[in-house]
């Protein structure tokens, strides 16, 4: 006890202590020299080992530190002192990994420009050199920021590969590289545009490659002028798409399709002709056209339709009238169908909104003719797919399969009328989305003995049914931004033609550029959208499950009218639309 207090007594010592030790020295060696040297050699021993003590306790001091910083991280961490580490440390840190291991995860990306040949068709000649350079200059400065590796495959395609960490980014600020295409200045009347489609995930470079290439596909599919990302886990996301699609003049691939479709009509023992549920005017005009199409190669058709709404029931009963087409029931078909039947669907390319869906999955051979913009739940792997979205119509891409590969004298004055009918009814009497082609289609077809009285005697209505849309009509507001929306609490199984139509008569309003009409079908409510090209009301109708156009979209959903127009409004508002 006595030794530790004297450690810790001497421990205890400051400089201080020690000069007044050595005074003290000082002071006994004056009064006696050998008990000043005495004094002198204790106060020598004390200083040393005061020193020695005070080494021991910095080295005591500095351990102390160290294991509580160690400590300190060790918390931090969640390491316990055994090593081990705690629940919430371990979920972090693999929480971390993950997202390292996400981060670090490759994308593939391709990138096409849309409308690279009409581009330099409408530029001259010594400008067109600068064009190419110039949206060169803008490709390689996005990927350059992306850090990617890219290269251009083709004039109008490159290919590029980055980390999935700079893909967030892209999404929060919604591909920004779209609209700088825009900026582009050419001699063309429309804007240089860019489509973009991008595989990601954690599997091999070929798949996250074709998942890319399957992303483009949809990209151009659905008119360009976006960026499509596909996940590996089947989730698909679009950024952009705001401006029409840009007509090709350009016939080649409509005569290559018109051989091609020819030649899988005549090695088949049977052909079906489909449109999509509650059909329209497009959908039996092509129906009918198609109809005539495969009966030229000499092969049993038949065109399945189930129900005959108000929208069409003038033109099929003059079509039954003229005993030239045969339509049959979806189950009847079903029955006739065998390995080598061929099912061409019509105005659409979605299986779960067609006329008779189960025959899909009873046949391998299926062609896919359509002017929609592709949906991620189109036919999967068909055999021969024309899907056009600059068309009009489904009506004009059919128009044009005949003038390439059936003899004109195969072609009756009631198969031209009722194309032309479709073409009429999705373009608005020629008023929307009407292109050079769309002309020249409608002229072959009057050449073919197309009668505008026939073509509008389709269109009569009813007057119940005028005063069901004139109730629609007389329920529309106008909303801020030059939208106006309309629902009607009224059931009717037309209810889909109804919207439809007074959607279209919304937009001739003044002021308005956008109309959204809403009303309940037989079991689920309709909304029919169209736009003046303001507002991309496919993107909206997405939202709500549906698709469509740029100008023209549809939805069904579950909720009532009212339910269905706040929700269009709320979609609008959280996209900033308005």
């Amino acid at each position: 006890m006595n030794g530790k207090f004297l450690h810790n007594l001497i421990r205890s010592f400051t400089r201080i202590d020690m000069i007044v030790m050595i005074v003290l020295a000082l002071i006994i060696l004056w009064l006696n020299v050998y008990a000043g040297i005495v004094a002198f050699l204790i106060v020598a021993a004390l200083s040393i080992y005061h020193t020695k003590l005070m080494g021991q306790a910095s080295e005591e001091s500095i351990k102390e530190y160290e294991e509580s910083v160690i400590r300190q991280h060790m918390d931090e961490a969640g390491i316990k002192e055994d090593g081990t580490v705690t629940d919430k440390a371990a979920a972090a840190e693999i929480e971390r990994l993950k997202k390292a291991n996400e981060d670090a995860q490759s994308c593939i990306a391709f990138i096409n420009i849309d409308n690279y040949d009409e581009l330099l068709a409408s530029s001259p000649v010594e400008e067109q050199s600068s064009i190419g350079a110039e949206i060169d200059k803008k490709i390689r400065a996005w990927t350059q920021y992306l850090d990617a590796a890219v290269t251009r495959v083709r004039s109008n395609r490159y290919y590029a590969q980055f980390e999935n960490k700079y893909l967030a980014e892209q999404k929060r600020s919604e591909f920004p590289i779209i609209n700088q295409m825009h900026e582009i200045e050419t001699q063309a009347d429309f804007p240089t545009s860019v489509s973009i489609g991008i595989g990601t995930g954690s599997g091999s470079f070929s798949r996250i490659q074709a998942l890319a290439e399957e992303a483009m596909d949809l990209a151009l599919g659905r008119g360009g002028d976006q960026a499509v990302i596909k996940h590996e886990d089947g989730d698909i996301e679009y950024y952009g798409g705001s401006l029409p699609s840009v007509e090709k003049r350009n016939k080649g691939k409509a005569r290559i399709m018109a051989h091609a479709l020819m030649q899988l009509v005549k090695s088949s023992d049977r052909v079906f002709i489909m449109g999509h549920a509650r059909p329209d005017m497009d959908c039996i005009g092509s129906a009918i056209g198609m109809y005539t199409f495969a009966r030229s190669a000499g092969k049993p058709t038949d065109i399945i339709l189930d129900n005959v709404g108000q929208a069409i029931d003038i033109i099929y009963e003059a079509a039954v009238k003229t005993g030239r087409y045969s339509f049959i029931s979806g189950e009847k078909a079903s029955q006739l169908a065998t390995d080598n039947t061929l099912i061409i669907l019509v105005d659409s390319h979605i299986p779960a909104i067609a006329e008779y869906p189960p025959i899909l999955q009873q046949v391998n051979r299926i062609a896919v003719i359509d002017h929609h913009r592709k949906s991620k739940d189109a036919v999967e792997n068909p055999t021969l797919m024309h899907m056009e979205t600059y068309a009009s119509s489904a009506s004009e891409l059919v128009t044009e399969l005949l003038q390439y590969a059936v003899d004109k004298s195969s072609i009756d004055k009631f198969d031209a009328d009722a194309l032309l009918a479709g073409i009429t009814v999705d373009t608005k009497g020629f008023a929307i989305n009407t292109g050079v082609r769309t002309f020249d289609a409608a002229s072959w077809l009057r050449r073919m003995g197309a009668d505008n009285t026939n073509v509008r005697s389709f269109f009569k209505l009813k007057l119940d049914f005028v005063k069901k849309k004139s109730n629609i009509m007389a329920n529309a507001e106008i909303l801020g931004e030059g939208v106006a929306v309309a629902y009607t609490k009224d059931s009717d199984p037309a209810m889909q033609v109804l919207v439809a139509q007074a959607a279209d008569e919304l937009l001739d309003v003044r002021g308005v550029h956008t109309a959204f009409a809403a009303g309940k079908g037989t079991d689920r409510t309709m909304v029919s959208a169209r736009s003046r090209g303001t507002i991309n009301v496919q993107t909206v109708m997405e939202k709500l499950g549906g698709g469509g156009h740029l100008n023209i979209a549809a939805a069904q959903v579950e909720e009532g009218p009212e339910e269905a127009i706040a929700k269009v409004v709320s979609v609008l508002r959280e996209s900033g639309l308005m």
